[in-house]
């Protein structure tokens, strides 16, 4: 018996002595997430497999990308693009977090008014001859700001960020919007006798107020048009930059960015004023130097242009906050740089015949005469301030509806109606001797900084990817 016992210890020495010779067993994996050095997949034991280690592809942490965590620049484990819980414009909703995105916006905006300083058209009792400051002048156009009422518009902005961490992107914005004017048209005929009194009033350098008729009773009639117009687009290329996001699991998600880049703006706007007058029968006038008799008519313009161009950098920051379905987000910038101003006035005077056609012109109209008629080119120091806030609601996983408001801020701009300030000498006015002459009398150039802005709703989609 006891041989036995024996015999049956020897034979279990020698089996585990040649289980020994093979080499030791492997040792238990302490990461099941990851496979130990120089061991596959297909090598792992299955009892060993973290069923949760892996995407349902079967890709490991780093197959697909990661996308970032709460937090400025942690990232969280892998998961897969289409369980992530980001959206919006900037990666923070419900469907997705995109990594393109195209947003197009209708724009109903109003511009500020153009500033006019001086009364263009005014209208009285003969007696008073539309000279301002007298009882009964009363202002048409001009002497307070002309407002330019809605402009329509569009905005289109793209954008991008890297999908391999959501942290690194770029937009592209471009923004217009359509002409306004302030338009308007007054007139008398023959039948009228010229009544009421047409004017465009100046203030005589050396005798004080004084006007010239384009209607007046018993004497001419005709018509006025003074017109203010603003035409407004801009360009921008910025990089965006993630700096924060709140993490994935919380029922609200809030994304802030960083923006930097380029913009550019043009403003360009114009100021109108044309009369026209025609001598009633039997009756005289004098039109530069020379005696003119009905039925000829005088026509005088003047018109004032500027177009402004903003070229600078800007900064600004980017937050969102979303809510189930729907986000608040709200984008400000402030750039600087330099603004370009080209300012070209001009002024022209001619008479018709009515009878014989014949026809003369001349250089200079009434404010816009030989002392400051040409084209004037300046530069500027300028800041542009832009804010934007948006509501928008997830249609689809790739489709949000938005409603916003817009606010854009220029400062240092030239204007139309800040280029001249009524005086002009009497001696070169249309009806004088010396029309087209320079006079000492009559201001240059004035070109007074102003500001502009324009604000109001917009109405959007954005499509993303």
């Amino acid at each position: 018996m006891r041989k036995k016992v024996l015999g049956t210890l020897a034979a279990l020495a020698v089996s585990a002595g040649g289980a020994l010779a093979q080499g030791p067993m492997p040792a238990p994996f302490t990461n099941p997430t990851i496979p130990p050095p120089g061991v596959s997949l297909g090598e792992m034991p299955a009892g060993n497999v973290d069923p949760n280690a892996f995407a349902p592809n079967g890709l490991p942490p780093g197959g697909l990308p990661t996308y970032p965590n709460g937090g400025p620049y942690g990232q969280a484990p892998f998961e897969s693009p289409a369980l992530h819980k980001g959206g919006g414009l900037f990666g923070a909703g419900r469907h997705g977090s995109p990594s393109f995105w195209i947003d197009a916006q209708y724009l109903l905006m109003f511009p500020n008014s153009q500033p006019v300083g001086f009364p263009l058209l005014t209208t009285s009792s003969p007696a008073d001859a539309g000279v301002v400051g007298r009882p009964t002048t009363s202002v048409l156009s001009g002497g307070s700001n002309l407002d330019l009422g809605t402009a329509s518009g569009f905005r289109i902005s793209t954008g991008y960020f890297r999908p391999s961490d959501m942290r690194i992107g770029a937009e592209f914005v471009g923004t217009y919007l359509s002409p306004v004017s302030n338009n308007l048209f007054v007139s008398s005929n023959s039948t009228s006798n010229g009544v009421p009194v047409i004017a465009r009033p100046f203030t005589d350098t050396g005798a004080g107020g004084s006007s010239l008729l384009a209607s007046f009773p018993t004497f001419s009639f005709g018509s006025a048009l003074t017109r203010a117009e603003t035409k407004f687009w801009g360009l921008e290329a910025n990089a965006l930059v993630n700096l924060y996001r709140t993490a994935e699991g919380d029922s609200r998600h809030w994304v802030l960015n960083f923006v930097a880049g380029f913009r550019f703006n043009q403003l360009a706007e114009t100021l109108e004023a044309t009369t026209r007058g025609q001598l009633l029968p039997g009756n005289t006038a004098t039109y530069n130097g020379t005696t003119i008799s009905s039925p000829t008519s005088v026509e005088v313009r003047d018109r004032f242009s500027t177009r402004n161009f903003f070229y600078g950098g800007q900064v600004g920051l980017q937050s969102q906050l979303n809510s189930g379905r729907w986000f608040f987000g709200v984008t400000g910038k402030v750039g600087a740089g330099i603004i370009h101003q080209d300012i070209d006035v001009q002024g022209t005077t001619s008479a018709l015949n009515v009878f014989t056609q014949s026809n003369s012109s001349s250089r200079g109209g009434l404010l816009a005469n030989a002392s400051n008629i040409g084209t004037t080119r300046n530069d500027e120091f300028g800041i542009v301030t832009d804010l934007n806030t948006t509501l928008g609601l997830q249609i689809t996983p790739w489709l949000v509806g938005t409603v916003g408001y817009n606010f854009v801020h220029l400062s240092s701009v030239s204007r139309p109606g800040n280029l001249f300030n009524g005086q002009v000498d009497g001696s070169v006015v249309p009806a004088s001797s010396n029309f087209g002459g320079v006079s000492s009398g009559s201001p240059a150039l004035i070109n007074r900084q102003d500001d502009f802005f324009v604000h109001g709703l917009n109405f959007g989609f954005i499509v993303r990817y």
